[in-house]
């Protein structure tokens, strides 16, 4: 008898213990929503003051769930009602001349002056009511990245990953030569897990990379390649007209018709459909040269159009330390980040190898150092899964959030919206320096077309 009252004690235990985690009154287990309250400033280049009309938005980590809000006059965005979880907070703030001039005091250099700023792992729980969000001028640029086709198309109906592309697109009223551009494959985490070698949004804490000379800045000053291409050019060799674009792409081949790798086996493409034409690219990212140079084999696949220019290969990782890639090959999950940037003397540029180096072995891997204050543009691709989601790369001022296609080697891949159509027809695309509010997906990748 006493074996049976003891058993049904703990089951009245379990009960009362369930009940009691869960709360009362909250929907039979479900978390109650609270309020919350982000305050939107601006940097000390602006006097801290509050952002009235600023743009906040919040996204779940693990369920997606948004939520988007804007500032009233004392900078504050108040939700009323949001379910308790850890988010991402992006805020945007557009603000034309005219408002920058009543509330700055001074004339804005440009027309309409973006203002963005992000916040990971931001904390919502009936404890947590609330949080400050700095935003900062954006850096705006007169080239933009236009279109990124790193989803490759069907893997064995189509051309994989070989057709993948970068479009760089000319946003001003002048020519602009695209001679020494520097076009950037960034690297960082691919997890958000935080450990001891990584701050606390779980992106890579570059201050403590061996021999890692610039401190804390090394997080926010600077940005890590693992490989950089070069356009060549004398100078006013490749100039390209304002409402046009270069095309550079991994393989300047029509990847709609059969290919004979360097290999000599066939490659059939079953369903053209699903791929593109990039015979006509302004440039190809050819590496064969390159890795003869270093006493390596040429890829397969890694063809030479001759009647596409060759870029120059400015990093393909430390002297005796190569990095992996074959190709030019962009993470079909969407994991990378790029940048496009100018200067003198790259090669005078330090590298480093990722903090969770404490030896340098004969396989360790090094990644350039690149001043931020030296991007043009740069756009943050993200893990297009929400439970597999990567921490960012670059900081808010170049992009404050990132952009995805829906799936890997689905075709699709990710193109600038138009802002405003010229009557003599050249487009102006948008450029908030805000990847969220600036890309669409466009259902089948298109060099130098555009998102209707």
């Amino acid at each position: 008898m006493k074996q049976i009252i003891t058993f049904f004690a703990i089951i009245l235990m379990l009960f009362s213990c369930r009940s009691d985690d869960f709360g009362s009154g909250n929907g039979g287990g479900m978390l109650a929503p609270v309020a919350f309250t982000v305050q939107v400033k601006y940097d000390s280049n602006f006097g801290n003051a509050q952002s009235k009309n600023a743009v906040v938005t919040l996204v779940n980590n693990s369920s997606g769930d948004t939520y988007t809000q804007t500032t009233g006059d004392n900078g504050a965005a108040v939700f009323a009602t949001v379910i308790p979880g850890t988010y991402k907070a992006t805020v945007s703030k557009t603000m034309q001349a005219a408002e920058f001039l009543a509330a700055f005091g001074y004339a804005s250099p440009v027309p309409d002056v973006h203002f963005n700023g992000v916040q990971e792992n931001v904390i919502v729980n009936a404890n947590v009511t609330a949080t400050t969000i700095e935003i900062k001028s954006a850096r705006l640029g007169d080239l933009v990245i236009k279109q990124v086709f790193y989803a490759g198309s069907h893997a064995t109906q189509g051309a994989s990953f070989r057709d993948q592309f970068i479009e760089i697109y000319n946003n001003s009223n002048e020519v602009i030569y695209a001679d020494g551009l520097y076009i950037a494959q960034l690297y960082g985490k691919n997890n958000m897990t935080v450990n001891a070698t990584s701050l606390a949004n779980g992106q890579f804490d570059w201050s403590k990379s061996l021999g890692m000379t610039a401190g804390s800045a090394a997080n926010t000053d600077y940005v890590y390649a693992d490989y950089v291409l070069q356009i060549p050019g004398s100078g006013t060799q490749y100039p390209i007209q304002p409402g046009q674009s270069l095309v550079i792409a991994q393989n300047g081949s029509n990847h709609k018709a059969p290919l004979v790798d360097n290999t000599g086996v066939p490659v059939t493409v079953l369903n053209p459909s699903l791929t593109v034409d990039l015979s006509t690219a302004d440039f190809e990212a050819y590496l064969g040269d390159f890795k003869l140079s270093i006493g390596d084999t040429v890829y397969k696949y890694d063809l030479q159009n001759p009647a596409v220019k060759d870029l120059t290969i400015a990093y393909w990782g430390r002297t005796g330390y190569w990095n992996s890639n074959n190709d030019f090959l962009i993470d079909n999950l969407g994991r990378d980040s790029f940048a496009i940037f100018r200067m003198n003397d790259f090669d005078t540029l330090p590298d480093y190898s990722d903090p969770t180096v404490s030896v340098i072995g004969f396989n360790t891997k090094f990644y350039k150092q690149i001043p931020v204050s030296l991007i043009i543009d740069g756009v943050e691709l993200q893990h297009f899964n929400p439970n597999s989601q990567r921490p960012k790369m670059l900081g808010s001022a170049v992009d404050a959030s990132f952009i995805n296609t829906d799936a890997a080697f689905n075709s699709q891949s990710v193109i600038r919206k138009t802002k405003t159509v010229l009557p003599d027809g050249r487009r102006i695309l948008e450029d908030t320096n805000n990847s969220a509010n600036d890309f669409v997906k466009l259902s089948m990748a298109n060099p130098r077309g555009f998102a209707q």
